[in-house]
C-alpha cells in the first residue's frame, strides 16, 4: 500500500536555534516504511521542504522540516515501525527476527535488526535484595562472563564481562542493598561476596550440590565397576536354568530315528527302508545303527577327518566364548590342521556343538545408569531398576554403602533438612568410600553456604535458566555476538 502525502505548513522551526522560517530552499521526496495494514506492507511517499535559516548566529544554513510522530532526522521508518523493530530485535536477534518481520509485512534484514539494538538504552539495574550469580561461556573454555539475576522477580539485572572476583566485588560495592547471594560452588563468587559485603549470607545452589554428589558417586561406582558384572556359573550354564525347549529340527531327527528303527526291527533291509522313506542308504544306515535318538544329532566326523584331533580344542574354545570360524581355523592351523574354514564352520554350526554354547549373562548396567538409580528420586524409578539396585547392593557391600550415604544426602537436599548435615558428615568420615569422604571435605570448606542451601528455599534454578537462554541468544547472533550486543539482548529481551 502506497500513501502519498505533502507538508502544508507555512513555516518550520530550525532544529538548531528554534527560530521559524518561511523561505523555502528546495523540495524533495522521503520514502518511509510504516507498520502493515491488513497484512499489507505500507510505504509513505512524503513530500517535504528544505528551508533557509535566517538567524545569523545559527550555524545552519538550511534545514528540512519534520512531521511530529511521523518523521525523525535521517529516519527511513516511522516511529511506530521503528518501535516494532526495537521490540523484535532484542527478543529474536538477526535471522529469526528477519523471518518474523517478513511475516508481519515489515521486511527487514537480520543485520539491520542487530544494528537496531546498539543505540537502545539499557535500563539501570534495579535494587536487588536476593541476588543470584552464575557464569556463562562467551568462548567455550576460554572466555567467560557473569550474569546477575534478581531471585525474587527472576529477571536479569546486569551482565559482567568476566567471572573474576574483582569485577563481581566492584559491582556489589555499588549495590550495598544486596542482603543475600545465591551462587554455585565456585570460589571466586564466594570470595567477592565476602570481600565486598562481609557477613552477607551466601546460599549454595542445590542443583550444583546434587551434580557434585553425582560426580563423586560416579567415581566410586567406576572404582568398583567389576562388581557390576553378575557372577558366572560353572561351565557357563546357570545351575537353576530350565531345560530349553526342543527345536523343530531335533524333533524331526527323533521322529525319523523312531520310524527307521521301527522298520529295521521289522526285518526290512537298509535298501528297502531307503526306498520306502526316500532317504539315502548312508543316512538310513546311520539312523538304524544308532542306539538312541540323541546319537544321530551328534555330527560324527568322517573316518580319517583332519578335524577329528582338534575337536576337543574347538569345543573348549567354543565354551570360552570364541565362535569365529576364521579365528579358530587359524588357531588349529598352528596345531597342525590342514583343512579349510568351511569344515570348521560346519562343525561349529552342528546341533551337538550348539549345546556347548555358553549362555551369556546379561550385560552389566552402565555406570551412569547406576548413578541415576542411586542419586535419582526412588519414587520415579521403575520396579526393574529398584530390583537391580537391590541386587547390586546385596552382591557388593561397597555399593550398599555408596547407596546409603548418597541417598541420605539426596534426601537432605530435597527435603531441605540442613540441620541433619553434621550427622551425615560424621557418618561419611568413618566410611570406606574415599570419593564420598572427599565430597564431604569439600562441603566443610563451604559449610555455611551449603547449610543455607539445604535449609532455605532460595536456589539458583532461575539463574541456570537465564544461563541457558544466554547460550541461545549468543548462538542467534553467531559471528557478531560481541559482549555489548549480547548484554543488551539479555537485559532488553522480555
Amino acid at each position: 500500500m502506497r500513501i502519498k502525502a505533502r507538508c502544508t505548513g507555512l513555516e518550520a522551526e530550525c532544529p538548531g536555534c528554534g527560530s521559524p522560517s518561511r523561505r523555502v530552499h528546495s523540495r524533495y521526496v522521503r520514502m518511509l516504511a510504516d507498520t502493515a495494514v491488513s497484512g499489507r506492507p505500507v510505504g509513505i511517499e512524503l513530500h517535504v521542504r528544505r528551508f533557509f535559516c535566517d538567524e545569523v548566529a545559527c550555524g545552519r544554513g538550511t534545514f528540512a522540516e519534520q512531521v511530529d510522530g511521523l518523521t525523525v532526522r535521517y529516519g527511513r521508518r516511522t516511529p511506530t515501525a521503528q518501535r516494532l523493530l526495537e521490540r523484535v530485535a532484542p527478543a529474536l536477534g538477526g535471522r529469526a527476527g528477519g523471518r518474523l518481520t517478513t511475516h508481519i509485512a515489515v521486511p527487514t534484514s537480520g543485520s539491520t535488526l542487530l544494528r537496531t539494538i546498539h543505540p537502545l538504552d539499557v535500563p539501570a539495574p534495579p535494587k536487588v535484595e536476593v541476588l543470584g550469580v552464575d557464569e556463562f561461556s562467551l568462548r567455550r573454555g576460554r572466555v567467560f562472563g557473569t550474569i546477575l539475576v534478581d531471585m525474587e522477580s527472576h529477571r536479569p539485572v546486569d551482565v559482567l564481562p568476566d567471572h573474576t572476583a574483582d569485577t563481581f566485588a566492584a559491582w556489589l560495592r555499588e549495590h550495598p542493598e544486596v542482603r543475600m547471594v545465591c551462587r554455585d560452588r565456585g570460589g571466586a563468587f564466594a570470595e567477592a561476596a565476602e570481600r565486598a559485603l562481609p557477613g552477607v549470607p551466601q546460599v549454595a545452589d542445590r542443583r550444583h550440590l546434587l551434580d557434585n554428589l553425582a560426580t563423586a558417586v560416579e567415581k566410586a561406582v567406576r572404582k568398583h565397576r567389576a562388581c557390576l558384572n553378575p557372577p558366572l556359573p560353572e561351565h557357563g550354564v546357570p545351575e537353576s536354568a530350565p531345560d530349553p525347549e526342543e527345536s523343530p529340527a531335533r524333533q524331526r531327527i527323533r521322529a525319523r530315528w523312531t520310524e527307521i528303527r521301527t522298520l529295521h526291527e521289522r526285518g526290512l533291509t537298509i535298501t528297502a527302508i531307503s526306498e520306502q522313506t526316500g532317504l539315502d542308504r548312508k543316512t538310513v544306515r546311520r539312523y538304524a545303527h544308532a542306539a538312541t535318538a540323541d546319537e544321530p544329532i551328534t555330527v560324527r566326523p568322517r573316518r580319517g577327518s583332519a578335524l577329528a584331533p582338534h575337536m576337543p580344542y574347538l569345543a573348549a574354545r567354543w565354551a570360552e566364548g570364541c565362535n569365529n570360524a576364521r579365528t579358530l581355523r587359524d588357531e588349529i592351523a598352528a596345531r597342525g590342521y590342514t583343512g579349510g574354514r568351511k569344515t570348521v564352520r560346519r562343525f561349529l554350526n552342528s546341533p551337538a556343538e550348539k549345546e556347548l554354547s555358553p549362555i551369556k549373562p546379561p550385560p552389566p548396567p552402565p555406570v551412569r545408569e547406576v548413578v541415576r538409580w542411586i542419586v535419582g528420586r526412588p519414587e520415579r524409578q521403575s520396579e526393574a531398576a529398584r530390583r537391580q539396585l537391590k541386587e547390586l547392593c546385596e552382591h557388593c557391600p561397597h555399593f550398599g554403602e555408596i547407596n546409603r550415604l548418597a541417598r541420605s544426602f539426596a534426601t537432605l537436599l530435597r527435603k531441605r533438612h540442613g540441620h541433619r548435615l553434621p550427622e551425615w558428615l560424621a557418618r561419611t568420615d568413618v566410611s570406606e568410600i574415599k570419593e564420598l569422604r572427599t565430597f564431604a571435605q569439600g562441603l566443610r570448606k563451604d559449610l555455611d553456604a551449603v547449610t543455607a542451601g539445604l535449609t532455605l528455599p532460595w536456589s539458583s534454578g532461575a539463574v541456570e535458566g537465564h544461563v541457558n537462554r544466554t547460550k541461545m541468544l549468543k548462538r542467534q547472533t553467531y559471528g557478531r555476538a560481541s559482549f555489548g550486543l549480547l548484554r543488551r539482548r539479555i537485559l532488553l529481551a522480555d
